[in-house]
Parts: C-alpha cells; sequence; structure tokens
C-alpha cells in the first residue's frame, strides 16, 4: 500500500490537497487566454495547482513548462523553451517540422531520454528571438492553444531589463498563447508586474496562494488516514495542523512519516504525533544550526522574535528588547531575511517560512514570553 501523503514534487490528482476554487478559476484563465502571474511562498504549492490544471486540460491545450531555476543566460533561456516546444512534434517528422518554427537559426537537437535543444555560440541573440516567437507558432502549426508556464520566473529578472522587454515585445501579440508566470520571491515578482515602469506591468491577472484553509486540510488528511486503515481522531489532526501552520508542503511532510507510525501501530494517539514531530525537527538541526551561525545578530534578533509571535516589530518597546536602536536595522534585518526565504509575509504578518525552524528555535532559545 502507497503512503497517500506527498511532498517535494508536484502532487497529482486525488493525492492533490484541494484548492478547487483555484483550480477551476486558473483552467478557465487558461482557456480563456488570460495570462496568469502566480505567487507565494515557496512550497506552498504553486507547481502543484498548475501542474493539476494542465493534466485536467491535457486534450485542449499544448502545455511548455519552462523551469527558470538557475537559468544564466539568454541563450539557455532559449534552449529552454525551444526544447519544450519541439516535444510536442511526432518524432517522423521532426526535422521538417522544425524547419518551420525556426526561421532564422537552425538548432541542434539531441534526442535520449528527453529532447534537448541547442543553439549555436554566436546566434544567441536572434535564437533568443526565435524562442520568443515559438509558442504561437506550435499553436498555427498544431491548431491548439498553447499554455506556456515559466516556473520560478523571478529569476529571468536576473538576467537584466532587456530580456523583460524583448519578452513582454514578443508575448503580448500571440492571440492562441495563455502564459502562466510562477514565482515565489513576492517582492519581486510585484516588482515585475506591478511596478509601472516594468515591461510587464498588467500583463495578467495575480492570484495568490495562501495556506490551504484549516477545514478543508483536516478533511483532506483525515479521509486520507482513514482509506488507507489508520485510525485517527480529529484532535489529532489538529494538534498536526497547528505543529505546521497550516504549510501544505510540512503538512505533507509530516503527515507523510506519520502514516508510517499508524501503520506499525494501528492508530495514532497524541503521543506519537509529538515524539514524531520532535524526530523531524531533530533530524533538521545540523542545517538549522549552519542557518543561524551564519546570520549577523540582528537577523538572529529578528527571526528569533518572529519565532517568538512578536508582531510590532518597531515599537519602542521591541527595540529595548531585543536591543535595537533604530528602525532601519530592523528594516534591513527583515529585508535580508526575506531575500534568504527565512520568513514570509501573509495576511501582513511575518512568520518563518519552515515551521519546523520556528519550533527549533523555540526549543533552543524559548518562548520569550
Amino acid at each position: 500500500m502507497e503512503n497517500p501523503f506527498r511532498y517535494g514534487e508536484p502532487v497529482v490528482g486525488k493525492d492533490f490537497a484541494d484548492r478547487k476554487k483555484e483550480l477551476e478559476e486558473l483552467k478557465m484563465e487558461m482557456l480563456s487566454g488570460q495570462n496568469v502571474i502566480i505567487y507565494s511562498p515557496r512550497r506552498f504549492g504553486k507547481s502543484s495547482l498548475v501542474y493539476n490544471a494542465i493534466l485536467s486540460l491535457e486534450d485542449q491545450i499544448i502545455p511548455l513548462w519552462v523551469d527558470c531555476y538557475g537559468v544564466l543566460t539568454k541563450k539557455e533561456l532559449a534552449e529552454k523553451i525551444a526544447s519544450e516546444a519541439l516535444k510536442h512534434l511526432k518524432l517522423q517528422n521532426l526535422l521538417e517540422s522544425a524547419k518551420r518554427l525556426f526561421k532564422k537559426v537552425t538548432p541542434k537537437i539531441r534526442l535520449g531520454d528527453t529532447l534537448e535543444v541547442e543553439f549555436a555560440f554566436g546566434e544567441e541573440e536572434t535564437a533568443f528571438e526565435e524562442s520568443l516567437e515559438l509558442p504561437q507558432r506550435l499553436a498555427d502549426h498544431l491548431e491548439k492553444r498553447v499554455v506556456v508556464v515559466f516556473d520560478e520566473f523571478q529569476e529571468v529578472a536576473e538576467l537584466g531589463e532587456d530580456v523583460l522587454k524583448k519578452m513582454r515585445s514578443k508575448f503580448q501579440w500571440q492571440r492562441d498563447v495563455t502564459f502562466v508566470f510562477i514565482g515565489s520571491r513576492r517582492s519581486m515578482m510585484e516588482r515585475i508586474f506591478r511596478s509601472a515602469q516594468s515591461p510587464f506591468y498588467n500583463f495578467g491577472r495575480h492570484m495568490v496562494l495562501g495556506k490551504i484553509p484549516k477545514d478543508e486540510f483536516r478533511e483532506f488528511i483525515l479521509e486520507k488516514f482513514k482509506e488507507t486503515g489508520i485510525e485517527v481522531e480529529e484532535n489529532i489532526v489538529n494538534r498536526v495542523l497547528e505543529l505546521t501552520g497550516g504549510h501544505p508542503y510540512y503538512t505533507q511532510k509530516f503527515c507523510h512519516r506519520l502514516w508510517y507510525v499508524g501503520k506499525l501501530k494501528g492508530s495514532l494517539k497524541m503521543e506519537y504525533v509529538e515524539e514524531t514531530f520532535r524526530e523531524l525537527v531533530k533530524e533538521s538541526e545540523a542545517s538549522y544550526i549552519e542557518i543561524w551561525d551564519s546570520l549577523p545578530l540582528s537577523q538572529r534578533k529578528v527571526l528569533l522574535a518572529i519565532a517568538r509571535g512578536e508582531r510590532d516589530l518597531y515599537s519602542a518597546e521591541f527595540f529595548i528588547k531585543y536591543g535595537f536602536s533604530s528602525a532601519s536595522s530592523v528594516q534591513y534585518s527583515i529585508k535580508a531575511l526575506r531575500e534568504k526565504e527565512l520568513i514570509h509575509r501573509i495576511n501582513g504578518e511575518f512568520e518563518i517560512s519552515d515551521p519546523f525552524l520556528r519550533h527549533w528555535l523555540l526549543w533552543r532559545f524559548g518562548g520569550g514570553k
């Protein structure tokens, strides 16, 4: 029997936890040609949401999934887009069809476990422009709507303003293509899509993913345990969600481990939940110590304060309690911690991105109350 709780990869089908409203809305936007910008803290299920929407529409769209994480040059980005596009061509007519799609360059095509495209050095600029026109050319060639997903799109902004300008100029005229931009660094995504000075200003609808509502998540977890023959009471699941803060990734990870405990014991009791959670946090202690040791004192203070539930980080009381002399030093520390993705803001308040790290901080340094 397979463990029903999955994490660390896009979760599909019956293993996908709710987000029914967002899923239906995203599918409608994809089919209507409305570009969508999706952002939330890392591991909130953005990729799983988009992946499930694509699977639901597999007979109606051509999906291109472009992972922008780690892209260092325009050439690499062009090759990723081109590789995704050519995967949808029939192998027996691959070369002939590729010639129709590429007007000014002749890419080198490698066939192995996956199809990969490589452009020659010296033709990067032309190849980049060609790749940006491929989605609409593919839609014309296959007579079907194309949906292009740029995952971790904020990485593209690092390539420069000219790259964003070129992309916007090519994308805005593609009538049979829907663009979906996924990002985990909200501040940067908002600069790209909400700043009036940005080429991508107002380029699509914004979808900000929050946590899955606890009532929905509770029902999902209870059902998964029940389906696999593990007896669990509602108060047990409530404690799980309390410990994880309802964070999608860490809740699934916790339940994944609890499922094995439940299969071994036959049921889940509160003592098993507490013991398993301590084990999970302890397993990550080495990495948490490394994170803590890498932070300057001011950032340690702010991180610990947020873990303790401090709300007003700019009050005189906070300055005295944590030894800050000015608001600017607190502001700088918050900015640095957000850039390191150690904290994020949700519903107007800061919280630790990793709930296991939060509990480690409280266990190691105390609640401070």
